[in-house]
């Protein structure tokens, strides 16, 4: 694992938004329409377009946490994985990527922290990341690196707004001076994405944070598999061997096995090297092959 944020290397955010290939990126996502970052500074509708496109298309993907391989980021190792490679990355990855595309065009943003409350409660570190911008007079939260449940489009960054995206419920909410939350609506009842407050964070902070989610034996994202893709209208999830698929139609829960993994990855834009497969099952004990498979 690197730093970001070089000295020298960035501009006064330290951040490294010139050092970003933003036409890789904007072919990885499908985007043509925004043309290059002499474009002027994006509307809300053009914004709202980037973070469907990036969740669409770059998954969430911990493969690389599980198999304990190094995971730079730098800007230019989080293009050539995620954009050049076409891997998927986790919550640090994607919203670094996202911040500095933003900044390429023209939009401020502030990294915010969170301490992720969904699945448990608890003490827990703030170790997820997700970003603040603003367009005209009004301040919106962008998160294309949740790994479960989170909203396809911008929130705004307003106590008590409640907003509908595509059938699905979520709303911000400030508990206090200083702390804030994104609740998910989950069979009727609302329940907490995260916590997070306003204080824009350093680089070094997230670096802190991911050496925590890479490394710690405690990091849920070392221990099973989690994946997911999300559209307007399909969401598929791999969480340990359980390939969910939720449609505004019907919702589908499958068991993936060894011999099912590589195309099960397919659905999620990820191909492996056979080895990387084996090394997976080593490490995995659920995808190793069984008797019949082997």
């Amino acid at each position: 694992m690197t730093f970001i944020g070089k000295k020298g290397s960035g501009p006064a955010t330290g951040w490294g938004a010139e050092r970003l290939d933003l036409a890789a990126y904007l072919s990885r996502t499908g985007i043509s329409t925004l043309g290059s970052a002499d474009t002027p500074r994006l509307t809300f509708d053009n914004l709202r377009e980037l973070h469907r496109a990036h969740l669409a298309t770059i998954p969430f993907d911990n493969i690389d946490l599980v198999l304990g391989t190094p995971v730079s980021l730098e800007p230019e190792a989080i293009v050539d994985k995620m954009c050049r490679r076409r891997r998927g990355g986790c919550c640090h990855e994607h919203n670094l990527l996202f911040g500095l595309v933003l900044e390429r065009f023209g939009l401020p943003v502030e990294r915010l922290a969170a301490r992720v409350r969904l699945g448990g409660e608890g003490p827990r570190p703030r170790t997820h990341m997700l970003l603040k911008t603003t367009i005209g007079d009004v301040d919106w939260l962008c998160d294309v690196g949740f790994g479960s449940d989170g909203f396809l489009e911008p929130l705004p960054a307003r106590n008590g707004a409640e907003v509908t995206q595509y059938g699905r419920h979520f709303r911000v909410l400030a508990h206090d001076q200083f702390q804030w939350s994104v609740d998910v609506l989950i069979t009727g009842e609302w329940n907490r994405l995260y916590e997070f407050t306003h204080e824009p964070r350093q680089a070094m902070d997230f670096t802190v944070a991911h050496h925590f989610l890479s490394t710690h034996p405690r990091s849920m994202l070392r221990r099973s598999l989690l994946l997911q893709r999300l559209t307007v209208d399909r969401w598929i999830q791999l969480r340990g061997t359980q390939l969910r698929t939720v449609t505004p139609s019907e919702q589908t829960t499958e068991q993936i096995t060894a011999s099912r993994l590589r195309q099960a990855l397919t659905d999620f834009g990820i191909a492996l090297t056979s080895p990387e497969l084996l090394k997976l099952s080593q490490i995995l004990p659920e995808f190793a092959p069984s008797a019949q498979e082997a």
